[in-house]
């Protein structure tokens, strides 16, 4: 199979032809070149070396056909260095993916004294007029840290030692030029307060001090109001998680000693996921007194209330109601169940087939990108019979499990060593990180499309209704439905969710 590649006319995106050259001619390409890998190993460092056909002469700019260079292993400096030559040597993927990832191998600051010495070392091979060769490394310097300053401020405000920071500030001016946008961003980093995480008990003295909420008080909410405000809720924590958190090599220390504060953001997300969880089995066992067909309203209201945030694309609370409804102490309530509604069976099923941990959760995946990315989705794998609104009239929003995405991480960091026998730095197991967390930053930006309003009545219900501990929950279950009463249920109701949580809560 042959290309015909005409020159002399182009198309705009959306598909008219543009402006003709000045001449046009007609090539016969292949329809896909071959590609050929092959690894070159240089000192301290290995590249993956992709070779292409170069094409016509007439098609093909100078240098046409020149093999890209992405790094796949080396030592530290190489690393570092590698960030001033990687777009030049068409590794474009790699700057992006080391600043993302190198805290599981290195400090930030570590990597900024070694980019400073390999600059001032280019300067000092070639004294006199920067030649093109040093205006290449000056450029690359400036665009590197553009991006570490907008991508990651946390790494410069306050943090940098002041013989660093004015290092810092005078080779950007040569690079950048006095008075650049990213001079002037480095200098208000270089001056504001280190940022420092919100302890995670704040906040837990004010609730001890407040009244505990009635669990019942829950039917007094709308099932749409409840979701809407879990949405919120679970949406300005998801957009505020910092992706290089959930790295496995990160958030899997987090509970050894020194590591206590490690990862706040991930582990807000995660409180926020046990608090609804919480709030879902303290509501459902209630009152012990209850009888079946009152408690069967509960777990009804809380099927609608995971209808609608399905309906809303917050997956995080879904997951939480459903692991809580499946929970021991309340899918052992068969007198319960068996009150509770067809319909509301038959939703329940499905949002838990939604859930589920089959294939890594293959199918929540699906869903998930293929309604994050605001596609239209063809046919639905679930029936929702609980999508009462249309279309266009639902937010644009969506919240992920982030415990889809902690469970790919820890088990990457498992699965693939950090250093090569040569004890060179692997970074093509950085690399695949990084593809997990682009999904998490691309989420992120979806999020930030919902538009609601906070309701304090319901928020401060949650945040004041005391969760039970789990050995309560069982025995205040055992109390509403003795063991002996009746068998377990048929369906299938056991627990299908790995739920993360801290260790310390």
């Amino acid at each position: 199979m042959k290309l015909f590649l005409r020159l002399g006319g182009c198309l705009d995106p959306g598909g008219q032809e543009g402006p003709p050259l000045s001449r046009t001619r007609w090539y016969c390409l292949p329809a896909k070149a071959p590609v050929t890998l092959t690894e070159a190993a240089e000192d301290g460092a290995i590249y993956m070396v992709a070779t292409r056909p170069a094409p016509p002469a007439a098609v093909g700019s100078p240098g046409g056909g020149q093999p890209a260079r992405s790094l796949k292993a080396g030592t530290l400096p190489r690393l570092a260095q590698h960030l001033l030559e990687a777009q030049t040597l068409g590794d474009t993927a790699y700057v992006p993916a080391f600043l993302a990832t190198h805290r599981a191998f290195t400090r930030p600051i570590d990597v900024l004294q070694l980019l400073l010495d390999r600059l001032e070392e280019v300067r000092a091979l070639e004294p006199g007029p920067p030649t093109p060769d040093v205006t290449e490394v000056q450029r690359a310097f400036a665009s590197v840290l553009y991006s570490w300053l907008e991508g990651y401020p946390e790494d410069f405000r306050g943090v940098l030692e002041p013989g660093l920071g004015e290092r810092l500030t005078r080779s950007l001016q040569v690079a950048a030029g006095k008075g650049s946008e990213t001079e002037q961003r480095l200098q208000e980093l270089l001056g504001a307060p280190a940022h420092t995480a919100e302890p995670e008990d704040e906040g837990e003295d004010e609730e001890e001090a407040e009244e505990d909420a009635n669990p019942l008080a829950f039917l007094g909410f709308q099932a749409e109001q409840v979701a809407a405000q879990l949405t919120l809720l679970e949406a300005d924590l998801f957009v505020r998680v910092v992706p290089y958190e959930c790295l496995g090599s990160l958030w899997s220390r987090r509970g050894r000693r020194g590591q206590e504060g490690a990862c706040p953001s991930v582990r807000a997300t995660v409180r926020q996921f046990n608090r609804v969880a919480g709030a879902v089995v303290r509501s459902c066992l209630g009152p012990a007194n209850l009888r079946p067909l009152q408690r069967a309203r509960l777990l009804e209201k809380w099927i609608r209330v995971a209808e609608e945030c399905r309906a809303l694309r917050n997956f995080s609370s879904l997951y939480a109601i459903i692991s809580a409804l499946q929970s021991s102490p309340v899918h052992r309530l068969k007198r319960t169940w068996d009150e509770i509604s067809r319909e509301a069976q038959r939703s329940y099923e499905e949002l838990s087939t939604i859930c589920s941990e089959q294939d890594n959760y293959s199918l929540s995946r699906q869903l998930l990108f293929q309604e994050g990315t605001s596609k239209p989705p063809g046919a639905d794998p679930i029936p929702r019979r609980q999508q009462r609104r249309p279309q266009e009239q639902r937010p644009m929003g969506v919240v992920p499990y982030l415990g889809t995405f902690l469970r790919d991480l820890v088990m990457l960091d498992a699965a693939v060593k950090d250093e090569l026998e040569n004890g060179y730095i692997n970074f093509e197991k950085r690399r695949k990180e990084f593809e997990v967390l682009a999904q998490l930053r691309l989420l992120q930006s979806i999020c930030g499309n919902y538009s609601l309003r906070p309701d304090p009545a319901f928020q401060h219900w949650l945040r004041t209704l005391q969760p039970l501990p789990e050995a309560q929950s069982h025995t205040l279950s055992c109390e509403i439905e003795p063991p002996g009463e009746a068998p377990t249920p048929q369906r299938p109701l056991k627990p299908t969710l790995v739920i993360t949580h801290c260790t310390d809560i």
